[in-house]
């Protein structure tokens, strides 16, 4: 079961938090001049969206850093596990999907990729579908699509057959943030919300949060997908016009 800690403002925290917002922070003064983005802008300033993704995901890693030797139970996640890669990729951020999918557009096996992550949506979508037609006032229906999508077993198309994760470099937060503190054995499905499994997700500030949000709101022309799969297949049908 996902669970959520508050951490200690210690040093290194502290200067982990001030580091990830100074970034956000200059990120916001380069968006204000350029106002809401089109794709012809994104398409000018594609290298400053990979460069600030780049600066993010190293500033997140320096933040886990900081906060995880507080989880005193420590940490059981290993090489080659790959069990919390059977999730559905959510809440990922538009420079995110963008700087992702800059970096698989040019592999040789993208059509196969696009196969997956099209497989994979509308998959989700069905679920996501009948837990809201069977179950018109669930607590929430996309957390029960959610948990049936991880009940499948659907391993993500850039998990190797090794179980290590095939573009790590450039996976994006969501995937960063997943931590267990229990062994593999127990970071299924069929433990998931049960005792056994003390899995959890470690957040960022709620400061930081609402900055981050202030920047992909730049980003609401391109109606880019939260969800990775979905992403990728509509940044793939805007390729001519985004990527160089």
């Amino acid at each position: 079961m996902d669970q959520e800690q508050d951490y200690f403002p210690t040093k290194a925290y502290k200067l982990a938090s001030a580091k990830m917002q100074a970034l956000l922070n200059g990120e916001l003064k380069r968006l204000e001049k350029l106002g809401p983005l089109s794709v012809e802008v994104c398409k000018k300033t594609l290298p400053e969206i990979i460069q600030f993704t780049e600066q993010y995901h190293k500033a997140f890693m320096n933040y886990l850093t900081a906060v995880l030797p507080q989880h005193k139970n420590g940490i059981q996640c290993g090489p080659n596990c790959g069990n919390c890669c059977r999730h559905y990729p959510m809440s990922i951020e538009p420079f995110e999907q963008i700087a992702f999918y800059n970096a698989i557009r040019k592999r040789e096996d993208l059509f196969s990729i696009l196969e997956a992550c099209l497989a994979r949506t509308k998959n989700f979508a069905e679920l996501l579908e009948k837990s809201q037609t069977e179950n018109p006032q669930p607590d929430d229906p996309e957390e029960n699509a959610l948990h049936a999508f991880f009940e499948q077993n659907f391993p993500c198309p850039f998990l190797l057959k090794s179980g290590s994760c095939g573009i790590y470099e450039h996976r994006p937060v969501t995937c960063r943030m997943y931590f267990s503190e229990t062994p593999k054995e127990f970071c299924t499905a069929e433990f998931l919300q049960t005792k056994n499994n003390r899995s959890f997700i470690v957040y960022l500030p709620d400061a930081i949060e609402e900055t981050i949000a202030d920047v992909s709101r730049y980003y609401e022309n391109l109606n880019l997908s939260e969800a990775l799969y979905e992403g990728i297949l509509e940044l793939n049908s805007l390729d001519g016009e985004l990527f160089a």
